[in-house]
């Protein structure tokens, strides 16, 4: 069992791609857009929300549904 530390602050902006086990939980049509990268923010309950939920997701994601999070900047 590996175990995943979050070292990002609530606010920090990352860039990243979801897991195929996080995009594989979509309808076919939004697996396509977000396959490739995305920027996400850190909420204040330690989860993550795709930045302006342009596509209408209210879903938020964990840090182990996040592959590579690379920091941007502090929203």
């Amino acid at each position: 069992m590996t175990t995943v530390t979050d070292p990002f602050t609530p606010g920090s902006v990352v860039a990243a791609s979801l897991t195929a086990a996080a995009v594989d939980a979509f309808d076919p049509v939004l697996r396509r857009m977000l396959a490739g990268t995305q920027v996400f923010i850190k909420q204040p309950d330690g989860r993550w929300r795709p930045r302006g939920c342009q596509l209408g997701l209210a879903q938020c994601f964990a840090f182990e549904d996040l592959e590579a999070p690379v920091q941007r900047a502090t929203a």
